[in-house]
């Protein structure tokens, strides 16, 4: 089996990174701090019920820095273990009705366009469910509160390359945060884990592949999953 290792060759994708985890255990080691402080600088006259209180908020912010470090496990515990030849027109068969399912759980409109292609992809089925899945939850986030929610997924390709869009009409997003939500632990809405286009390109790259995504805000957005297409009459096609 072989399979491609992901690694942050980009600095200025590592420093990304770098600012995202910074933020995150920065705002919940500063707040510890601060409710440590206050709560022994008043551990003398405060109330027990007043005690209590302060100790719940420790908790709760060690448990914030608990979920932070189970999520970037969690992040590098994601990997293809089973690289294969896998038929994209079967893929594409089995998906649709987890995406559709997906979708029309969250009652919004569902556009699908498949253009016939004739060929395989080397990859994962599992891997590769997980990352259009992603982008389609990613859509279903940003259509929240949006007027006539609309989801387009659709295929096209070529002789070299297949590719999955996912369109949605949702709020969008600037230009400045497009490259942040491929960042692990960063998210825009609150309760999130901003783990799920981490992943996916994590994984897509594991299998050669790539995801990338286009936006404007009130407007929505386009992700764009590529992969590398082997010989459709070729049965010595490996994943090499």
């Amino acid at each position: 089996m072989n399979r491609h290792t992901h690694q942050v060759k980009d600095p200025h994708q590592l420093e990304l990174i770098l600012s995202v985890l910074r933020h995150q255990l920065g705002n919940s080691v500063n707040a510890l701090k601060i409710t440590l402080d206050v709560l022994r600088e008043n551990y003398d006259t405060f109330e027990r019920p007043k005690k209590r209180e302060y100790l719940e908020r420790v908790s709760q912010l060690v448990g914030r820095q608990q979920e932070i470090v189970q999520a970037l496990k969690m992040y590098s515990m994601f990997s293809v273990e089973d690289c294969r030849p896998v038929s994209f027109s079967d893929f594409w068969a089995q998906l649709l009705p987890l995406v559709t399912r997906r979708v029309e759980k969250h009652q919004v409109r569902l556009i699908t366009r498949y253009e016939s292609i004739a060929c395989r992809v080397c990859g994962n089925p599992a891997a590769l469910n997980k990352i259009v899945l992603s982008a389609v939850e990613n859509a279903l986030d940003a259509l929240e509160g949006a007027e006539n929610p609309t989801i387009e997924i659709y295929t096209a390709g070529g002789s070299s390359e297949v590719r999955i869009g996912v369109v949605d009409n949702g709020a969008g997003c600037r230009p400045e945060e497009i490259e942040k939500l491929f960042v692990p632990l960063f998210t825009t809405r609150p309760g999130r884990t901003g783990m799920g286009l981490a992943v996916a390109r994590k994984l897509a790259a594991e299998m050669g592949g790539d995801i990338t995504m286009t936006s404007s805000p009130g407007v929505g957005s386009e992700v764009i999953i590529r992969f590398a297409t082997l010989s459709a009459d070729d049965a010595s096609s490996r994943c090499d």
